[in-house]
């Protein structure tokens, strides 16, 4: 509460955060306290992404200034979180700060307009921790979008509306560059409805949002058809009233724009639209509240949708040298291509007997196509598109994963997407997969090896001088867990066998492992070549060892019940990105599209009303390992070679053994 106050008071520097915001960090351990005595002077709001630390608040009293509060402050994050590669903060220009900043070695990262009605330019502070320099920090990159509700655009137009401080926060500083609001025609349609002087706050305020994509009325009239049949099996006659059917056309278009996100604070309508609009078109309806605490998650979610691929009617199919009708939703118009361009790029990529393999929707609609070719020692991607659609993130990084996968086959360390007219979404999802740009090509390194970092470098300078590009920095044979657990999903299959990367061997029972990892495969039906999804997430009871993240997994397949034909094996290798206890509600509430397991379930492993979620991404399939060939690996490594009966951490040397044993055809 000293905290709440001493932010309160400076809020007009700060902006708004909702007292959840703080009962949040305080509960991770995110929220540094500085003392004098017995009084709270000063404090940090923080959190730990996967690439940085994200400096939210630094907050000193008045009265302490030039005390070197702010140092210590700082200064006791960088020394807890080392192994992280820095600490990221945002500040407006115009508060003058900057020689502050400087003084705290901070330097200026980037600098962009900020949410606020002045746009005022707002400039990105990086502290770094002297990491070796193997992450691309893409600081415009966006995790999440969102439509928003009339009562919430009221709320940021309206500075006198009470109860508005969790809606501000929306439009604060530091979302700027993670949440982007989306400005809708059912917005400005409920806009235009009103009179007076709010009228044009509110026209003002949805300036700042962004226009979206031209919606189809088509699918928009079929979307509005589905979600009346089933509001009316619990609702007969719904709409009842103009504020009813301006909340129907809000959440139809926002699922028609393929948006995964709507926010507002009405409870009347989150009550009746909510549930179908989730269930059957994937649309999250929540407080601004619920966005800011789980943004990391609800972004996440946006970006994979998992249960959207399985088990769906997509196929995958070559594509003919007269396919040009095909492939006119797939022109890139914004970077200045014209359908012919690409009917020709087409043709010439068959005639030099490069096979283009397309996407297809249920309907019968191309919506994405990838063309790869193996060229001095790269495989290079001459055409990588996907339509603007809904599943237009998770395509992309499913289509990324799959070349990754057949650029390890064909022996390229080295992957190219040289397509100039690349569809953006494959971009985006590209740079945040871990590539970099060098003249006007996005490439990345897929390094095959298992082994210590110097192997690691070696081959990854040998890549890099062979194919012209810049060689990576030099790598340390005792790589902090952080560091390690980012290059390893950046330089993806790469296992950096001598970092402090920690790796759990996990029990998983047969009916759970056909849901989160296809194995054994038959249970439920999964698309051949779309493959996993890349991130899932699984619960278990907070009982003996707790895996901490980052980590590996690899997954131990029980031979649980008579039924069950296949042996007990190691089966497949994870990257763990999140470690964490809480409710079964909770994590219902925030994982329910990562999982496999209802609310019930994880009562029924809870203890002491907690569960701990693994949320693990990128997993791998091993050739099986039984039991009696672990037991031989585990004996030679001074282990129990015995079926584990929860989370075993085993040593690197082990892991290395198991990984490379599962690799051999």
């Amino acid at each position: 509460m000293a905290a709440v106050e001493l932010g309160n008071k400076a809020r007009a520097t700060l902006g708004h955060m909702p007292y959840a915001g703080y009962r949040d960090a305080a509960k991770k351990g995110t929220l540094l306290l500085a003392y004098a005595d017995e009084q709270i002077v000063g404090y940090a709001l923080y959190g730990l992404t996967r690439r940085r630390v994200r400096l939210t608040h630094l907050c000193v009293d008045p009265q302490w200034h030039g005390h070197g509060i702010a140092r210590l402050l700082v200064d006791w994050i960088s020394d807890q979180h080392g192994d992280y590669p820095g600490i990221l903060a945002k500040c407006r220009d115009s508060y003058d700060l900057g020689d502050m900043w400087i003084k705290l070695r901070f330097t200026p990262l980037s600098q962009r307009p900020g949410r606020s009605k002045a746009r005022h330019l707002l400039t990105s502070w990086w502290r770094d921790h002297g990491q070796p320099n193997l992450f691309t920090r893409d600081d415009d990159s966006v995790l999440a979008r969102a439509a928003v509700d009339l009562n919430v655009l009221r709320d940021l137009a309206d500075e006198e509306r009470s109860d508005a401080v969790e809606s501000r926060a929306l439009v604060g500083d530091q979302f700027a560059d993670r949440l982007e609001l989306v400005r809708t025609g059912a917005l400005d349609s409920e806009v235009n409805s009103m009179e007076g002087p709010l009228r044009a706050h509110c026209i003002t305020a949805a300036q700042s949002f962004t226009p979206p994509p031209r919606v189809d009325h088509a699918q928009l009239k079929q979307v509005r058809a589905d979600l009346l049949s089933a509001v009316h099996l619990v609702n007969p006659g719904y709409p009842h009233t103009d504020q009813d059917r301006y909340d129907l056309e809000h959440v139809c278009e926002a699922i028609a724009l393929g948006l995964k996100l709507f926010v507002t604070r009405d409870e009347s309508l989150t009550g009746i639209l909510g549930p179908p609009a989730q269930r059957h078109h994937g649309l999250r309806i929540l407080r601004p509240l619920e966005v800011i605490t789980h943004i990391d998650e609800l972004a996440r979610a946006e970006a994979y949708q998992p249960a959207a691929l399985l088990g769906t009617r997509y196929r995958r199919q070559l594509l003919g040298i007269d396919a040009g009708d095909d492939l006119v939703g797939l022109v890139n118009p914004a970077a200045g291509e014209r359908r012919r361009d690409l009917r020709n790029t087409n043709r010439g990529l068959a005639l030099a007997g490069c096979d283009r393999v397309g996407i297809y929707d249920p309907d019968g609609r191309l919506v994405a196509v990838i063309a790869a070719r193996r060229e001095n020692g790269a495989l290079t991607v001459p055409l990588a598109r996907v339509a603007n659609i809904g599943l237009a993130d998770t395509l992309a990084r499913q289509l990324l994963f799959q070349l990754r996968q057949q650029a390890r086959e064909a022996g390229s360390p080295i992957l190219k997407i040289t397509d100039r007219y690349v569809s953006p979404a494959l971009r985006l999802a590209a740079l945040q997969d871990g590539f970099n740009q060098h003249d006007e090509q996005l490439y990345a390194f897929v390094i095959d090896v298992c082994g210590p970092a110097k192997q690691v470098e070696h081959q990854a300078v040998t890549a890099a001088r062979r194919v012209g590009v810049p060689e990576p920095a030099p790598l340390r044979s005792d790589m902090p867990a952080v560091a390690a657990a980012e290059l390893e999903r950046i330089w993806w299959p790469v296992k950096i066998a001598d970092s402090a990367l920690p790796t759990y061997l996990i029990p998983i029972r047969q009916a759970y492992s056909a849901d989160l990892l296809g194995v054994p495969g038959g249970l439920l039906p999964r698309h051949d070549n779309l493959g996993l999804a890349l991130e899932h997430v699984y619960y278990r009871s907070p009982r003996g060892t707790r895996p901490r993240h980052p980590a590996r997994l690899l997954w131990y397949m029980s031979r649980s019940g008579p039924a069950t034909a296949y042996p007990a094996a190691v089966i497949a290798c994870s990257q763990l990105d999140l470690a964490e206890i809480g409710t079964p509600e909770d994590f219902h509430a925030r994982f329910q599209h990562l999982g496999v397991w209802g609310e019930h379930q994880l009562h029924s492993v809870a203890h002491n009303g907690q569960v701990q979620a693994l949320r693990f991404t990128n997993t791998e399939l091993l050739t099986h390992i039984p039991l009696q060939r672990l037991a031989v690996l585990a004996a030679a490594h001074q282990q129990r070679g015995v079926p584990p009966l929860g989370p075993l951490r085993i040593p690197p040397g082990l892991f290395a053994a198991l990984y490379q044993e599962g690799r051999r055809q």
